[in-house]
């Protein structure tokens, strides 16, 4: 019986510059278009200048967004093949060509690289899977660098991940200042199993609301209006690794969590958004402290007056 194909692969060879060019604008047509971004890998080739690309679509490949990827990279006119691939775990399969992500004093790695754990770092092992954040893209990896450096002066005792997707900025958290309370709340049930998981993978516990129970909470939420976030408020430090708008929706509810003198790192959001996420912040009362931007996105920063 032929096995039926479920997903396509786009397939080329680029300079590395123009690989690095494609993959940002991967992310940010995605953005624009309010889609989960196919997964993409670069890898260079020991018999070529240039380097093979692939990109990993779960459906049959839209030929709009391609276009639409192209022309924002510059890519115009660029020679690639679009084929079907078989029935498999693609996620993980593109997960295997990825290389461990270092930000800060935290190393991100797949399973497929465990060996790479270095003893002088805080290793979270995060494979690619059904749930976002993997420490790749360029938004996890800003806000594990802004954890880091509060981490350098500041042990928040009590912190919120909200759509926490893998787990990893609230696993991060929890490895980071092991004597805090961290919540981690996401809006997809999926989300919150496969942190569950992740958990477990990382050497990390599930507090599930007993009394003197370490770990880490688990709360599938819609917003900040659940009865259990409510009762944990009010956090030092909130992370909110989520898109423009709903952090601009959010914005009064996530100031009315925040602890006075309370820290919130907002991301998820393209350098372009960034004044219209800030000013939804700052007329409410809180103060930039600093940003981290990579390729067209940016990570913030901010504390509580």
């Amino acid at each position: 019986m032929t096995q039926e194909n479920t997903g396509w692969c786009l397939s080329g060879q680029l300079p590395r510059e123009k690989s690095e060019a494609l993959e940002t604008s991967i992310e940010v047509i995605a953005e624009m278009q309010g889609i989960f971004p196919p997964t993409s890998s670069s890898f260079e080739q020991d018999d070529s200048p240039l380097w093979q690309v692939d990109v990993y679509f779960t459906d049959e490949a839209d030929t709009a967004f391609i276009d639409a990827v192209l022309t924002h990279a510059g890519l115009e006119g660029w020679t690639y093949t679009l084929t079907p691939i078989e029935d498999r775990d693609w996620v993980s399969e593109s997960q295997k060509l990825l290389a461990p992500v270092r930000a800060g004093r935290f190393l991100v790695f797949g399973s497929h690289d465990a060996d790479k754990r270095d003893p002088k770092l805080i290793n979270l092992q995060i494979d690619a899977g059904q749930a976002f954040g993997t420490g790749k893209h360029e938004t996890t990896s800003a806000c594990l660098k802004l954890i880091d450096k509060i981490g350098q002066s500041d042990v928040p005792d009590n912190m919120l991940d909200i759509g926490t997707g893998t787990g990893v900025l609230a696993l991060a958290a929890a490895k980071l200042w092991p004597s805090s309370t961290v919540t981690a709340t996401d809006i997809d049930p999926i989300a919150i199993d496969v942190t569950r998981l992740n958990l477990g993978v990382n050497d990390a516990l599930e507090n599930t609301g007993g009394p003197n129970e370490d770990g880490i909470y688990l709360i599938v939420a819609d917003g900040l209006k659940d009865d259990a976030l409510q009762r944990k408020a009010p956090y030092n430090l909130i992370v909110a690794n989520i898109l423009a708008g709903p952090l601009i929706t959010m914005a009064q509810d996530i100031i009315d969590a925040t602890a006075r003198s309370g820290k919130l790192i907002l991301s998820g959001l393209l350098i372009t958004q960034k004044e219209d996420v800030l000013a939804a912040y700052e007329s409410k009362g809180m103060s930039l402290i600093d940003a981290v931007e990579q390729g067209d996105w940016t990570a913030l920063y901010l504390k509580r007056a």
